[in-house]
């Protein structure tokens, strides 16, 4: 008997755009089942059972009544809830999942936490999305900003800080003593100033893409119900930002991404940043491209990186 296949998705309740994904993997035909868990529930609504023998090492995960066996396991959405500062590895059952899950080498994990880490310094970020041809900004390492910005051409008009290991920084210039107190050379990025920005989601091949107003709300005016302005459907992504970004999910080893990029006054897209977890839901909301089903059919198919 053909053992069954699960997709695995850990997420909160309350996740919209993992409610969308799950709901693909259920319509289609008996080919996947999936199982989804809130890491708050685990010790509660949901189980986590192990044993190693000679070295190798099974676990089930329980949800309820439905119950998924690590050898069933094809693939992991994982969208666990933020942590807090004061506990950032998130609740026991979060880590135990976690650990048992790095015991499997062969699944497809979406959003893993390896991948994360991997990818969250703007240095690794800005080498990657230039090798792979992304339009990148002028950056320079262990140079003065201020007489960067002032008498180089390439930085006229401001910069901006980053660090290897850390966010980008907001604001276009400010910290100087914090910058070049760190033990690591800093690094500086052309600043340009731009009209809005354009996200692209990578699924596999498949890029969906939608233009982000920049003005957002504030807290009060959300608090008061106010939306904040909808994403605009991009009808045509530019060859050359298609075929880098193929290379760019090579380069990292990633079959899912969200990039952002910025649009200056003049057209040009330029990189700001990839997160190898981000947010799909809102561009699909706004702009009704069927991202939660080519992720669903990616999730399924367990198509893995090459």
């Amino acid at each position: 008997m053909e053992s069954k296949r699960v997709v695995l998705v850990v997420a909160a309740v309350e996740d919209l755009g993992v409610d969308r994904v799950e709901r693909q993997l259920r319509l289609r035909s008996n080919d996947v089942e999936v199982v989804r868990i809130d890491p708050a529930d685990i010790g509660g609504l949901a189980m986590l059972s192990a044993r190693v023998i000679d070295g190798d090492a099974w676990f089930e995960v329980t949800v309820q009544d439905v119950t998924a066996h690590s050898n069933d396991i094809v693939s992991v959405l994982w969208r666990p809830p933020v942590t807090s500062p004061e506990d950032p590895a998130g609740p026991d059952g979060q880590i135990q999942l976690e650990a048992l899950l790095r015991t499997r080498e062969d699944i497809l994990w979406i959003g893993s936490p390896d991948d994360r880490y991997r990818v969250q310094s703007p240095a690794v970020q800005l080498i990657a999305a230039a090798k792979a041809g992304l339009p990148t900004l002028p950056v320079a390492i262990d140079r003065d900003p201020y007489t960067l910005s002032r008498f180089s051409t390439e930085f006229k008009g401001g910069v901006r800080f980053l660090s290897w290991g850390e966010p980008h920084m907001t604001g276009t210039g400010g910290g100087l003593g914090a910058t070049y107190g760190d033990a690591l050379s800093p690094i500086v990025q052309k600043y340009v100033e731009c009209v809005h920005r354009v996200r692209i989601v990578y699924v596999d091949g498949t890029l969906f893409a939608a233009e982000v107003p920049l003005h957002d709300i504030a807290p009060w005016e959300r608090d008061r119900g106010v939306k904040p302005p909808a994403m605009l459907p991009v009808a045509v992504i530019p060859e050359d930002i298609q075929t880098a970004m193929d290379h760019l999910a090579a380069r990292l080893g990633l079959t899912y991404l969200v990039l952002d990029l910025g649009a200056d006054p003049d057209g040009a897209w330029w990189f700001e940043g990839v997160d190898p977890a981000g947010d799909f839901w809102q561009l699909e909301h706004d702009t009704a491209q069927p991202v939660s089903r080519f992720l669903a059919d990616h999730l399924a198919e367990r198509r893995l990186a090459l």
